[in-house]
């Protein structure tokens, strides 16, 4: 394929997209047919019923490029199936319980039986008072890196024994952010003994995952991680030596709302070195962003971004054709969901 056969049509390609509702519009559907999207991402607000939900991710698969599609279920305070099958276990709950990888079967099933191939989960961030401990709270395992790490590794087990994907994140790390990247654009100073433990996590679990999602906080010279190639390339790539694809935070977050229009940031984020640029929200402005990409993006970076996607889907594949088919009732499931739950009803402060 030539560069300028590649730009002209799979540019979308490299884009992660979400919707307004419980069904697909008229207007969505044009738009994503024009540009079809690698994936698509689902919230609360997109999610009903079990039934609902089947039908959505069905109809979903069968748009052009057949997008791969995934969810936020980290349980607790992050908790996309809470409506349809009962609250979840936190992962710091499931951390301290020794539970982290039932906790990842569970979440694991659940997307599997909802039609989701990917879970963007588990969070390796470490959990600092004044900073993570009141930002992420209960989204966060431990303080301690090495606990993180064994909690992440065991939660990304469950969730591809269900065959289902996985991502850490928030990269290089928002343990030691003090304002959530939401709203606000946080700074992290360099310390690099500090810098070392939030990266503990990602090292031992980042190539178990193949995917690692990168935040929008800033280091010391103000550019987010997201849109910084010393960081999403030169930190991500060359020091740690990962090789998997590399996931945007939402590029429409508060932390970047002063740094440039929409579709601006998806350029700089795809050149920084982020392979799939996610936009939650506001699909009516997506293909300009896919037009911004197209034109200010070099083909060669497109071409090393949609390869590593590529690689993830054959991934998310192999886990799929190797876990068993979900066959069980969703009592069933709905039943050790709130079991699991009930064991750390009050984590450990």
């Amino acid at each position: 394929m030539s560069d300028l056969t590649y730009q002209e049509f799979s540019t979308s390609r490299v884009f992660g997209v979400g919707l307004a509702g419980t069904e697909i519009s008229a207007d969505e559907r044009a738009i994503l047919e024009a540009h079809p999207p690698w994936a698509v991402i689902l919230f609360r607000r997109n999610l009903e019923t079990p039934e609902q939900v089947i039908a959505l991710t069905g109809e979903i698969r069968g748009l052009p490029g057949g997008p791969r599609i995934c969810v936020d279920q980290e349980g607790g305070p992050v908790d996309r199936f809470r409506d349809l099958l009962g609250p979840s276990i936190s992962f710091r709950g499931a951390a301290a319980a020794g539970f982290a990888r039932r906790a990842g079967e569970l979440a694991g099933e659940a997307c599997a039986g909802l039609g989701f191939a990917m879970d963007l989960a588990p969070v390796v961030d470490r959990l600092l008072p004044g900073a993570s401990e009141r930002v992420l709270r209960d989204r966060c395992a431990s303080g301690d890196p090495a606990e993180v790490s064994r909690a992440a590794r065991e939660f990304l087990a469950g969730l591809h024994a269900k065959g289902v994907g996985g991502c850490v994140k928030h990269f290089p790390g928002l343990g030691r952010a003090s304002l959530d990247t939401h709203k606000e654009l946080p700074v992290i100073l360099p310390d690099p003994e500090e810098a070392e433990r939030d990266l503990a996590p990602f090292r031992s679990a980042m190539h178990a995952a193949r995917a690692v999602m990168i935040s929008h906080a800033a280091g010391a010279d103000g550019v987010p991680a997201s849109l910084s190639a010393d960081l999403a390339t030169g930190l991500l790539r060359r020091t740690l030596g990962f090789d998997g694809a590399a996931f945007s935070d939402d590029l429409e977050m508060g932390a970047l709302s002063n740094v440039a229009p929409l579709p601006e940031r998806c350029g700089a984020a795809s050149r920084a070195g982020c392979d799939l640029l996610f936009v939650c929200s506001r699909l009516a402005e997506y293909p300009d962003c896919v037009e911004r990409v197209r034109r200010d993006v070099p083909p060669a970076r497109l071409a090393e971004a949609a390869a590593r996607l590529d690689r993830y889907a054959r991934h998310l594949d192999r886990l799929r054709g190797a876990a068993p088919t979900p066959d069980r009732p969703l009592s069933d499931l709905i039943a050790d969901i709130a079991d699991l739950r009930s064991e750390t009803e009050a984590p450990p402060r």
